[in-house]
């Protein structure tokens, strides 16, 4: 089997994983009255928690979107100049995409029952698109960035995840979403880049680490 066709293969059964899990979650943390019953107990204590940095947190909700999506637009300028024209459609149609199924499902498509007025929601928040899109855009910026340096790229995933992992807290401590919202939003952004990794497996990877030219010493000069 080719190298394409092998990482095709890789991102369809991640795609078909993280599907199943999303609906799974569904049904279990949204739709069963023990789910919600769970999920009520952890957004209780997350919100008590957070209770004094809400201020804080509601900047950072919004802002995290601003920063990763100014990252991503000027990294993905860079990578056009590099001529990874494919890359930067792939994730434009990865971003896009998350906001558009995720708006689309939470609003059209999945209800959350009412089972009981305590655990109970007027409507349904599953997933979050502003988790949905902060993720796929950290995942472009990570596949996109320019430097093949080891370290730089380490750093960079490191920020990324930290600033996911931001997104998901401060999206429950504002009163935002529900944990099974963000954890919703996380399962259906990796499924997207999945997706997009069986259509176009090279558009969605990072560069390969560079590598050191070997140096061959000049040959000693022959005696007269």
């Amino acid at each position: 089997m080719s190298r394409p066709d092998r990482g095709r293969r890789d991102h369809a059964v991640r795609a078909s994983v993280l599907a199943l899990c999303f609906a799974v979650l569904y049904v279990g943390g949204v739709v069963a009255p023990w789910g919600q019953w769970a999920d009520a107990v952890l957004f209780s204590l997350l919100t008590g928690a957070g209770a004094g940095v809400r201020g804080v947190a509601g900047v950072l909700r919004e802002g995290l979107v601003v920063v990763l999506g100014t990252t991503a637009a000027v990294v993905g300028l860079l990578a056009l100049r590099g001529r990874r024209r494919g890359a930067v459609v792939a994730w434009a149609a990865v971003v896009v995409a998350s906001v558009t199924l995720s708006s689309v499902l939470r609003d059209m498509v999945l209800t959350r029952p009412v089972h009981d007025e305590v655990f109970g929601y007027a409507y349904n928040t599953f997933p979050s698109t502003h988790v949905t899109v902060t993720t796929t855009l950290g995942l472009a910026v990570v596949a996109l960035w320019p430097s093949r340096d080891g370290y730089a790229r380490v750093v960079v995933r490191e920020a990324v995840l930290v600033a996911v992992v931001l997104a998901c807290l401060v999206n429950v401590v504002t009163f935002a979403h529900r944990p099974a919202d963000v954890l919703g939003a996380l399962l259906l952004a990796g499924c997207l880049a999945s997706v997009a990794g069986t259509i176009h497996p090279a558009g969605v990877s990072p560069l390969p680490p560079g590598k050191f030219t070997q140096v061959t010493p000049l040959p000693a000069p022959r005696a007269a």
